[in-house]
Parts: C-alpha cells; structure tokens; sequence
C-alpha cells in the first residue's frame, strides 16, 4: 500500500506504520542478526522516503506470528498502540493471504482481536499481498496516479528482498492498472473494507 501511504502523507494525513517482525527467517542462509540489522534500515529508508511520521516494531518472530495470536502482552502492545494513535483507518493484511507461514494472516487476527476489544469501533480495511483470489467483501479504491513511481521507488529499496520485489512487479502493476481502470483513474489500489 506503498501508493496510499505518499497519498496520504502528501495530503498532510499522519501515518503510522506497524511492524510485526522483521523478515529474520526470509533469508535462511543468512544469520537472523544480520537480517534484523539490515531489514530495519531498509525500513527506516523505507519509512523516510515515504514520509510516514513513525514506524513502530513489535519484534515478534518471524515465520512464527501466528503464536501469538491469543497472546495477551502482544494483544496488549497492539491495543496500546491504537488507543494511543487513535486512527481514522486501520490497515492490515487480508485475511485470505496465502503467504506461508501464515504471518499474514496471523497479523490480521492479532489486529482483529485488538479492535474487538475497544470500545470505540475503527474502520479497518485489509490490503492484498500474495491474494490470487478476490474476497467477497466491499471495497475502496484509492487513487495512486501521482504516487504509483513513488511506490516502485519504495519497494526498491528493500534491497535484501530482491527477489521477492521482483517477483511481485508484474502483479503490482496489473492491480494498480486494473484497479485503476475500476476507479477511473491510472493507478489505484484496492482495499476490503472489513469493519
């Protein structure tokens, strides 16, 4: 959602950004330390280039979130976070996201449980990753005409996921197109309204 993140920076929105891991067990041949080190400051570059006020990590582990789903200092940390920003929008993973070991299905669970815990009830929207099938949910389109190079720009950055970025090119672009085409607009990306 690379797109909707400078779109929103842009329009003068504050935008927090949640980390639940840092990637340690995507490159097995490489020691967790040296991933963790270098995932975090690609995400701060990430996070400057974009513009986004503050980028926030849990540190769970990765490949391993969904033990802590029912986990309740993780439920705790998250619920913590969102009282203390208070968001107009939530953004999470979709819950149909085939991405294996399941984390980011894990990580829409641990917000789901979260929101259904507050008192105050927060819009939350889930965006596609690996999704090969539509959900059957209601959606919003936002428009990312002016932002869509920014977002390549951004995954770019995540020189350490190489291949996984290009990997995910083709389909970033047909859906920015496609959901374009459906917004009447160049680019756009899409997200289920799920509360």
């Amino acid at each position: 959602m690379g797109g909707t993140i400078a779109k929103f920076v842009e329009e003068g929105k504050k935008v927090t950004v949640v980390i639940f891991s840092y990637g340690e067990a995507s490159l097995p041949h490489l020691q967790a330390d040296y991933v963790k080190k270098t995932r975090l400051k690609e995400i701060k570059k990430v996070s400057n280039f974009l513009g986004t006020q503050e980028t926030l990590f849990l540190g769970l582990p990765d490949a391993n979130i969904k033990d802590f789903v029912n986990d309740e200092h993780t439920l705790k940390e998250v619920k913590k976070i969102v009282l203390k920003h208070d968001p107009k929008k939530i953004f999470t993973h979709s819950p149909q996201d085939p991405h294996a070991p399941g984390d980011h299905k894990a990580v829409y669970q641990i917000v789901s449980k979260v929101l259904d815990s507050t008192r105050k009830k927060y819009d939350l929207f889930a965006f596609e990753v690996w999704n090969i099938t539509p959900e059957n949910r209601p959606v919003m389109y936002i428009d990312i005409s002016n932002h869509f190079q920014r977002k390549i720009k951004a995954m770019k950055l995540f020189k350490s996921q190489w291949f996984s970025i290009i990997l995910t090119y083709i389909p970033v672009y047909l859906r920015a197109k496609k959901y374009g085409l459906k917004n009447n607009c160049k680019y756009a990306e899409k997200f289920y309204k799920i509360r």
